[in-house]
């Protein structure tokens, strides 16, 4: 849309724009059919998911996914990897026990090298490159590309969240040790950046709670977690870049520690895990938001009257400081109705 590039910059930067920004991650046949004009296909989904982004929203974040087949593959080392029509499952990697998984990793700490090298100078330029081909994809789109940070989410993921908790009782160190070396790293990789890296605003994904609270307690956070996070805000903004934290679930008990290690936006807001925009605003002020509708209930079975009114009280509690989305990503379980009631809250 028209000033979409100004005007979510205005936002990110903590000043007023000319009305509050549209933003999301669209992965809904009907929604991209519809601001693409022309019905969305496999054959056709390269041109008319991209094609739908510029007249839909004024900003979104990885992954901008094309539909798939579904099916499932069994990958080389025997998971599982299952593909439905918008996302992929894969199973986690399997370790006999926890102490195989220790000895494995343990392995991988010593023969860490954080020389830096002309693989990891094309590994940045390849980065760069993807991030202008999104760019060019998505027109006046602002794109908020996904960056590096401490991924306490990539150690649980890679396992399971089960294995995850016997490796973190059985070696504590181990996953210290772990997060230590994936701070280093992308510190490293941020500090390489070149002069003219281009890039205004990011956004670092760690998923580090349920719709509870966080997965582990707020103090294991303020020990092993936000002061690796501080090390990595301050690398971005010493190169001026601006960053978008994103998680689903509760983060309440730790919001604060998260906004004094720097953290300059909160994604995606998930309203049902209490994540209230204005309550969060009211708090850091500062903080620019993104999401904040919710997508697990309101958006897929409410009212067009009820998603306005869920619009109205989001840009009034935070007072201009949110770009308005669905609580996650556009999925095929909301109605085209209900997605064009929340824009047209927004444009009115």
């Amino acid at each position: 849309m028209k000033g979409s590039m100004q005007r979510v910059r205005a936002v990110i930067d903590g000043d007023q724009p000319d009305r509050t920004p549209l933003y999301d991650l669209l992965r809904n046949d009907a929604v991209l059919s519809h601001f693409a004009g022309e019905t969305l296909s496999l054959e056709n989904a390269p041109e008319v998911v991209f094609r739908a982004y510029e007249p839909a929203v004024d900003a979104t974040r990885p992954a901008v996914r094309l539909p798939g087949e579904e099916k499932t593959v069994t990958l080389p080392d025997g998971r599982k990897q299952r593909h439905l029509r918008w996302t992929v499952w894969t199973e986690p990697v399997r370790y006999p026990d926890p102490e195989a998984y220790a000895r494995a990793k343990r392995d991988l700490l010593e023969q860490a090298d954080f020389t830096w090298g002309p693989d990891q100078d094309r590994q940045i330029a390849d980065f760069l490159a993807d991030v202008d081909t999104h760019r060019h994809r998505l027109g006046e789109v602002y794109f908020l590309p996904a960056a590096g940070s401490v991924s306490l989410g990539g150690l649980y993921m890679e396992i399971g969240l089960e294995m995850f908790s016997y490796v973190l009782a059985d070696y504590p160190d181990l996953i210290n040790d772990l997060l230590e070396y994936q701070t280093r790293f992308i510190v490293g990789w941020i500090e390489h950046l070149p002069p003219d890296h281009g890039l205004h605003g990011v956004t670092v994904f760690d998923d580090i709670a349920y719709k509870t609270g966080p997965f582990l307690s707020p103090t294991w956070f303020e020990r092993n977690y936000l002061p690796r996070l501080a090390l990595v805000m301050d690398a971005y903004h010493a190169r001026g870049i601006k960053v978008q934290f994103h998680s689903d679930g509760n983060l309440m008990p730790i919001l604060d520690g998260l906004v004094d290690a720097g953290i300059d936006g909160l994604n995606p807001l998930e309203v049902l895990a209490g994540m209230d925009a204005g309550e969060i605003h009211r708090r850091h002020p500062h903080l620019f938001l993104t999401g904040g509708i919710d997508v697990s209930q309101l958006l897929p079975y409410g009212t067009p009257a009820q998603i306005r009114d869920a619009v109205h009280r989001a840009i009034d509690a935070a007072e201009g400081r949110i770009m308005i989305g669905s609580s996650t990503e556009l999925n095929n379980e909301v109605p085209l109705r209900n997605y064009l009631a929340l824009r047209e809250a927004v444009l009115a």
